[in-house]
Order: C-alpha cells, then structure tokens, then sequence
C-alpha cells in the first residue's frame, strides 16, 4: 500500500501533498495553498507535488489541476494552459524538474474559491563537505584519490544523478 503522506521519494526527491494531510488535500475555500502551505515547505529540482481530493469520487471530474503560466494565474484563466495533470482519478502528481518558480489552478472556477498555488524550485543544495583528515593512514595514502572522489559526487549530485539509486 502507498503511504499517502510527504515523504522521501527516494535519493534525494519528496513527495509533497498539497496543502498538508492534516487539511486532506486539494478542495475549495480551504486555504491560501500558497501562503498558507506552500511558503512552509522547501521544493527542490526533482520533488513530486501530489494533489489528494477530499472525497475523489464526486470531486474528480470536478477539480482539475492545471499548471499555467504567472498571466492565467492571477487571472484565474486556462486560456494559455502549460500543462494538465489531471488525469481523473482524484490523485494527481507532478514532477518538479527545473529550478524556477511553477503556478498551478484548478479549472471550472475553482481557482477563484482559493484553489491555487505557486511554488519555488530551488536547485539541490550542494553536498556537505568532507570532514578535515584527522591523520588516518588511508587518507594520508590516497589524499588524491578522496579529493577526486568528493568531486566527482559532487558533479554526480549536481546533475541530479544519485549514486546509490
């Protein structure tokens, strides 16, 4: 069974349930999502959003998510939509995969009850640096080989590639 709550996707990417579990999700005239849940969280390059509806078998065909450009989100319009993630099921989930801010709505008016949400990419923050040698025969022996390792996790990370996945 999946666990429906935020959680660590794997490596490094989270799965963030809009506005929370403890409000149950995606619905009208509940929340600022932006202000309220969103400016709480730290979204990086690679997290998931997952949009759950109160109850999904009234409400899936009614609540969309869409995601839209800055313009159609202060209008509340699906003129000029990017992109619709909703695929009827009433659990709908969206890679973020670029560092920038991304501006989601819900169709059908909805979006003038509240249901919308602006978040911020950032980029992975870099890995921690390595502990100062404290005079270990390895590292003595194969100072090179530890800086060169460190380096190439380091590029491995920043391109978003995970060693251990």
């Amino acid at each position: 069974m999946i666990n429906l709550e935020e959680e660590e996707t794997g490596c490094d990417a989270k799965r963030h349930t809009v506005g929370g579990t403890e409000y149950n999700g995606w619905a009208p005239n509940k929340m600022n999502y932006t202000s309220d849940w969103a400016s709480h969280q730290q979204f990086y390059v690679g997290d998931w959003l997952y949009w759950r509806y109160d109850d999904p078998r009234p409400n899936r065909q009614l609540f969309s998510v869409f995601e839209v450009n800055k313009t159609d989100y202060d209008s509340c319009s699906t003129d000029h939509t990017l992109y619709n993630i909703s695929r009827g099921g009433g659990r709908d989930v969206y890679q973020l995969n670029y560092s920038r801010p991304y501006y989601f709505i819900s169709g059908g008016g909805f979006c003038w009850q509240g249901m919308k949400l602006t978040v911020f990419v950032q980029e992975l923050p870099p890995a921690p640096a390595e502990a100062p040698s404290n005079g270990s025969p390895f590292s003595a022996s194969f100072p090179g080989i530890l800086a060169i390792a460190g380096a190439a996790a380091l590029v491995l990370l920043r391109l978003g590639v995970h060693p251990d996945c």
